[in-house]
């Protein structure tokens, strides 16, 4: 590299390095301590919270495919008694490491809905009193427990949805925090008695917080793959740039170039030392439609050729490929989708679909990783049997 050259990495590498800050080289292949969990929160920014259970909650299966089989209720007690992370918006609502902490109380106290969507669902202040006065003579409260309270019966689907919504909007505000879940229904207590003492992030902080932490999720990326890779805060385009700017000037970042991409990327310095030393990714995976190696659905498009959009709101007849479809990941390619649902009244695993990509070609290294995978999903979910489409059957 001569003088005024940027540095310059193969999308080979670029690749290695991004799935190395995921989790992913391997699939299934490390054991999940506390460590090992708050150190996926703290290198991908956060684990992403999602209600659809067509397989299995958001956040239990993006650990499987990193950790594989591992006990769900240990998760829950690190969140929620233990304390090991909190719930908030990272990726929209997620499981965060406590080093986020700082950053969530600025978006606390920066919080101001002023959309017309907030207008419309929040309504009288005297409901969110009423919500909050509760809580701090009852403990923790879910949502169900304020159909008729307060209100009366009168009160009604409104009156319940009203409360829900003061539930959410001092949650946001940083009044209420989520003391623990059960079966995915948040209880909320006073955030006094759940977050520990600590600062506040100022302005300028948690602005660089976007571009740090979406770093090192990611590796390297040009602006664009960082854009709503984490959405507290949700940056606009003139923002963005301010912030990469002021983090090149003070050399927190360095800018480089990646094969195929025609636009700047960046990243954090130490992250591109010795990265031709990364091992090869390998083994065959399936990848969560709510993982962080998806928030960003272009950056998937720009370095692995696959475009992937999740069809759970498309009606049923215009669904190209499925209700809940996970990508195949193998040898670090993403090269198809399964379709899977999850009978739980059967204990079956039913697959519904595999779509292979068309330059993708099955060989017998690929079918035993994907039969396995198949196998230990259906183990981690508690199936005692494995529902194949036809064609596939050989593969368990």
């Amino acid at each position: 590299m001569t003088s005024g050259q940027l540095p310059r990495f193969t999308r080979r590498h670029t690749v290695r390095l991004w799935l190395s800050r995921q989790g992913l080289l391997r699939p299934r292949g490390a054991r999940l301590t506390r460590d090992a969990f708050v150190d996926h929160l703290e290198r991908t920014g956060g684990l992403q919270l999602d209600s659809v259970n067509a397989v299995d909650r958001a956040h239990f299966l993006t650990l499987w495919s990193r950790f594989g089989n591992y006990d769900r209720e240990t998760v829950d007690r690190w969140v929620g008694p233990d304390r090991v992370a909190y719930e908030f918006i990272g990726h929209e609502a997620c499981i965060l490491p406590h080093s986020s902490l700082p950053y969530s109380r600025r978006h606390m106290r920066d919080f101001n809905p002023q959309s017309q969507w907030w207008r419309e669902r929040l309504g009288d202040p005297a409901v969110r009193k009423a919500v909050l006065r509760r809580i701090r003579r009852e403990g923790p409260l879910e949502s169900a427990q304020f159909k008729s309270a307060e209100r009366g019966p009168a009160g009604g689907w409104w009156g319940w949805k009203e409360e829900k919504m003061a539930l959410e909007w001092l949650w946001r505000k940083g009044a209420l925090a989520v003391h623990e879940r059960r079966h995915f229904r948040r209880f909320f207590d006073l955030a006094e008695r759940i977050y520990p003492p600590g600062p506040t992030a100022r302005q300028t902080e948690w602005a660089d917080s976007w571009l740090y932490r979406g770093l090192s999720g990611n590796g390297i990326a040009p602006e664009a793959h960082l854009q709503n890779y984490i959405t507290s805060p949700r940056l606009k385009a003139p923002e963005r740039r301010q912030v990469i700017e002021r983090n090149l000037r003070k050399r927190r970042i360095v800018r480089v170039e990646v094969e195929g991409l025609k636009v700047p990327c960046y990243a954090l310095p130490e992250m591109v030392e010795n990265l031709e030393d990364l091992p090869a990714p390998r083994g065959t995976n399936l990848i969560c439609p709510f993982d962080s190696l998806l928030w960003q659905r272009q950056r998937a498009e720009d370095l692995f050729d696959f475009h992937y959009r999740i069809e759970i709101y498309v009606p049923q007849p215009k669904r190209k490929f499925g209700y809940y479809v996970l990508p195949i990941m193998h040898e670090g390619r993403l090269v198809g989708r399964l379709d899977p649902k999850m009978d739980r009244s059967l204990k079956e695993l039913r697959i519904n679909a595999i779509h292979l990509e068309p330059d993708f070609k099955r060989d017998t290294r690929f079918d035993k990783g994907l039969g396995d995978c198949c196998r230990e999903l259906a183990l981690f979910l508690g199936a005692d049997k494995i529902k194949m489409p036809r064609g596939w059957g050989k593969l368990i």
